[in-house]
């Protein structure tokens, strides 16, 4: 199941609606006790843009919890205080009100734009992730503590057994772009398994890259940062003014290749898969643990006009909406030929028998 923020933004919504709706349907003199839900939902909102980053329907939940907060703070201090409530005054219905239609207009907002999950199990593909911790020698360790600092969660897509016979047991090696996270490519990724390709996924966080952008905590702030701060014509400028990417994409295959021929010995090919900017990374590879047997660069769909970002016309449609004006792909049209064409370059390859 694709998790998005989306859950998040549902549980604000329905805290806040029922918060303000009680002004309309609760009459009789109690604690008012729901408006507990304010705080909760203005809290919770924080944590939303701490786990994904500042995008528009983040800050349009913050903004309107912190309305729907404001409003409800004197309440709130009486249900703390535990003094009993008799009645609302005229404005304090009013503000609900405003606030509600607030509410409402968010929610019509994000009901449109809602992701399009992808179920792997009706596509027979078993989805499992690994996280790995860094050591101080530069090597990745499987990480048993729950509190140690996590630099790779590895997420691998198998195929069912029927399929993999289809593949001649090549295994693809796939590293999203900085710009997004491995989530944003789900979509394509469990159909690539489902073609019969046993799929590595490493997403690494910025450790491997030298010098700016290493702080930010999640890719939406790395992606909103990089489309919004710079003042470069392109993101393939920006990227060229900072060769320090291309450096860390190598490194990163590097270690995937690693990680994966230790678990993965009897596979007869590996391949590997880039988006975009990634392409140049190729080249500077150095003494991979297996040959690669092939490579293919989403950027080379030409139906796949979000390249760095994923596939965002089903996992995230309001961002493909406003950044690119695309409409959500419901038919998983775009995904499914950016597969097709990868077949046909992994099968197309010299190298593989």
């Amino acid at each position: 199941m694709l998790i998005t923020p989306f859950f998040g933004e549902v549980l604000i919504l329905t805290m806040m609606a029922v918060c303000c709706l009680r002004t309309y349907f609760i009459k009789k003199t109690r604690l008012d006790a729901i408006t507990t839900f304010a705080p909760l939902a203005f809290v919770i909102s924080i944590l939303q843009i701490i786990s994904w980053g500042f995008n528009f329907c983040e800050i349009l939940l913050f903004l309107i919890s912190l309305i729907v907060f404001i409003v409800n703070y004197r309440s709130f201090i009486r249900f703390c205080n535990h003094l009993y409530v008799d009645t609302y005054s005229t404005s304090f219905i009013v503000f609900s009100s405003i606030s509600l239609a607030l509410i409402i207009f968010a929610a019509v907002v994000f009901t449109l734009y809602m992701p399009q999950p992808l179920s792997p199990k009706k596509y027979q593909v078993t989805v499992t992730s690994t996280y790995f911790s860094k050591q101080k020698d530069g090597s990745y360790k499987e990480a048993d503590d729950l509190f140690i600092d996590k630099s790779l969660k590895l997420t691998v897509y198998s195929p069912s057994l029927e399929n993999t016979d289809k593949t001649k047991n090549t295994v693809v090696l796939f590293v999203p772009d900085k710009r997004a996270g491995a989530l944003a490519y789900e979509p394509y990724l469990v159909l690539l398994a489902k073609s019969g390709y046993k799929v590595y996924c490493g997403n690494f966080d910025f450790s491997t890259v030298e010098g700016n952008l290493k702080f930010l905590p999640t890719a939406v702030s790395r992606r909103n940062l990089i489309h919004n701060v710079r003042r470069e014509d392109s993101d393939k400028k920006y990227f060229d003014a900072n060769p320090q990417f291309y450096d860390a994409y190598a490194r990163e295959f590097e270690i995937l290749i690693k990680i994966a021929d230790a678990i993965e010995p009897k596979s007869r090919y590996f391949a590997i898969v880039c988006d975009g900017v990634a392409e140049n990374c190729f080249y500077k590879i150095k003494n991979p643990a297996r040959p690669i047997a092939a490579s293919f660069d989403l950027a080379k769909v030409s139906e796949y006009k979000t390249s760095g970002y994923g596939f965002i016309q089903q996992t995230d449609p309001l961002y493909a909406a406003m950044r690119y004006g695309l409409k959500k792909d419901k038919i998983y049209f775009v995904p499914s030929y950016a597969v097709m064409k990868t077949k046909n370059a992994i099968e197309g390859s010299n190298d593989i028998e």
